[in-house]
């Protein structure tokens, strides 16, 4: 019986053998990507300014040639094909009574030598940007807790500035600009920015609406940057108040800034500094994540604030929930879940939490503002 086992466990590990190349590969790119977080100056150096800007004007050229999402297409066409070769993987499997091991071994080595081969494309395509400099750092920014003072002070703006985007954005029964208007507007506000020079800049691929948007929809995601094809997909669904921030958070991505947090930074700055009231009020909006910092240690002030907030803002958010209500379900929970794993296995330790850490970065940008003598109170 202890001969048999001994056996076995030698025709196991001779077979594991042709699985080495492939593991070896991949395990590379984990400590590739390892070694890089420690060293996120280096990255910046070498690979975000010089090499980045290139990687993702080379897949330009390719992508915005097409009319539509050639992420989304290469999305569906993988789904595909890993469904159909688990079909092919379980019939042989059960055709097969001898060489089960062979074959298991087999699928084994080409998933693994897949696994890798995306890992590092991700890595060099994009991937390496969530191991640069915190945005903080690369913008030279204080990092201070803000008074409740200044909190309150920026509250104030904040409410104005809402109302005020709003107001403007709806007067006359003005109409909304359409979406080749709002990348427009979006292009050239990145493009004016001084905040974002160190960001790349050109003809990129122009962003792209989800033809499955309903999908996204349940599942909770509003856009998705796509690194191999260098695109920003965005939900065609969410509501028009919604969608200037969303394809500027998408541009962020494209742009090279990874984290979270970082883009929905980067989008709130490029909406409010738009010509446009109705990009405004859609940055404006993300900014009173302010409100719940106010909330922690001056909490009747923050209620008070929030009271001025006018009827168009509490309209759009009763809009807003109800629209992202359908992702309550189970498919909500699910993208929610692979979105965090997705994240932490980046390094962003706070994983789909770091969305909300941009107020830190607003609080910072407007207290620089403030400083600055850029803004009255």
């Amino acid at each position: 019986m202890k001969g048999a086992l001994y056996t076995r466990f030698r025709q196991m590990v001779s077979g594991g053998r042709v699985l080495i190349p492939s593991l070896a590969f991949l395990l590379a790119g984990l400590l590739f990507q390892s070694l890089a977080s420690f060293t996120p100056w280096s990255v910046e150096r070498f690979y975000s300014r010089p090499v980045y800007p290139r990687v993702v004007g080379a897949l330009s050229l390719l992508s915005r040639r097409c009319l539509f999402s050639a992420g989304e297409v290469l999305t569906g066409l993988a789904l595909l094909l890993a469904c159909g070769c688990a079909v092919l993987f379980c019939l042989g499997l059960v055709r097969r009574r001898g060489g089960r091991r062979e074959w298991i071994l087999k699928w084994l080595r080409y998933a693994s030598w897949v696994a890798a081969v995306l890992f590092w494309a991700f890595l060099l395509t994009f991937g390496l940007n969530y191991q640069r400099p915190l945005l903080f750092e690369l913008l030279g920014y204080e990092q201070r807790k803000a008074e409740p003072a200044e909190l309150e002070a920026l509250g104030q703006m904040l409410i104005a500035d809402v109302n005020q985007s709003y107001a403007e954005a709806h007067a006359d029964n003005r109409p909304a600009p359409d979406t080749p208007e709002l990348v427009k507007l979006l292009k050239e506000s990145y493009d004016s920015a001084q905040e974002f020079a160190l960001l790349p800049r050109g003809e990129f691929a122009p962003p792209k609406a989800v033809y499955a948007s309903e999908v996204l929809t349940r599942l909770g995601i509003s856009g998705v940057y796509t690194p191999f094809t260098g695109e920003p997909n965005y939900n065609a669904d969410i509501p028009d108040f919604q969608l200037p921030f969303s394809i500027a958070h998408e541009m962020a991505h494209q742009r090279g800034v990874a984290r979270e947090s970082e883009a929905n930074f980067v989008a709130y700055v490029v909406c409010v500094n738009s010509r446009d009231p109705f990009v405004r009020y859609s940055g404006y909006r993300n900014g009173l994540g302010v409100l719940s910092e106010l909330f922690k240690v001056e909490p009747e002030k923050a209620r008070e604030l929030a009271k001025q907030l006018g009827p168009g803002y509490r309209e759009d958010s009763r809009r807003a929930a109800l629209f992202w209500a359908k992702a309550a379900g189970a498919a909500g929970a699910f993208g929610h879940r692979v979105n965090d794993l997705y994240l932490r296995a980046n390094r962003v330790r706070a994983g789909a939490a770091d969305y909300s850490n941009s107020t830190t970065l607003i609080i910072a940008y407007h207290l620089r503002q403030r400083s600055a003598g850029l803004y009255h109170d």
